[in-house]
């Protein structure tokens, strides 16, 4: 599975291990076939910070990877459609980057941790 312009910071599985979600420093989140290694989608949306760093650090899908959940450099929590790659929500509030996301199983919560200390 090769793609990602730059470092892969972080993998998710599908429950049925049939897609694989990457986080990169390229500012993209790729869905591949598990079993083939092609690129399915590329969801791109995080934004660059004020020194022009625009990693996605962190990316957590729900079991039928229908939801994914991204972490980045820019201050944001993001989900996304992880069936079409269309985001959904964008949340700010932290005031560092972040570097972890979790969802509970139905995507009704989303956790997040930063270099803020939250």
């Amino acid at each position: 599975m090769r793609g990602h312009k730059g470092p892969v910071n972080c993998v998710d599985v599908t429950s049925d291990g049939s897609a694989v979600f990457s986080a990169g420093d390229d500012r993209t989140i790729k869905k591949w076939d598990a079993e083939t290694g092609v690129e399915l989608l590329s969801l791109v949306g995080h934004e660059r910070d004020e020194n022009g760093y625009g990693a996605v650090n962190s990316v957590q899908i729900t079991l039928d990877g229908q939801v994914v959940c991204s972490g980045g450099a820019d201050k944001t929590v993001r989900l996304w459609n992880g069936a079409t790659g269309v985001p959904s929500q964008i949340m700010r509030g932290h005031d560092d980057k972040v570097y972890a996301v979790a969802l509970n199983v139905d995507a009704s919560l989303v956790y997040s941790g930063s270099d803020d200390s939250s």
